[in-house]
């Protein structure tokens, strides 16, 4: 498990730099314990900010579930703010993303666009 969790740690963050790169004025925050070294309980990985519109996402290796916290704050997000809560998947060893199931990306072609839709 702690193999998973490094590699989707650092899936994230090659992410999150293209993000940044093809999309200037993204605020990220990426939710870690102070030591960087773990994700904390908050029920998602990282927030995405554009231009007064927010994201929440969780991200899964491959077919990764949710697990019963994050599904519960999936909900709230969703359901007390209608903010958009995604759930990113890397495929192909980190190669590729998907956003809720959708077509894969390539990480290097990421932005903000791929995760605030509508």
């Amino acid at each position: 498990m702690a193999s998973r969790n490094k590699d989707e740690r650092a899936h994230v963050n090659a992410l999150v730099k293209a993000i940044q790169k093809n999309s200037p004025g993204v605020y990220v925050f990426v939710d870690r314990d102070a030591g960087t070294a773990r994700h904390t309980s908050s029920g998602w990985d990282f927030m995405l900010v554009k231009d007064g519109r927010v994201v929440f996402c969780e991200a899964k290796e491959e077919k990764g579930k949710l697990s019963e916290w994050q599904e519960l704050t999936r909900a709230m997000v969703r359901g007390v703010s209608g903010t958009p809560y995604r759930v990113v998947r890397f495929w192909e060893n980190g190669e590729f993303f998907t956003v809720d199931d959708g077509k894969k990306i390539a990480i290097s072609d990421a932005t903000i666009q791929d995760f605030i839709q509508g």
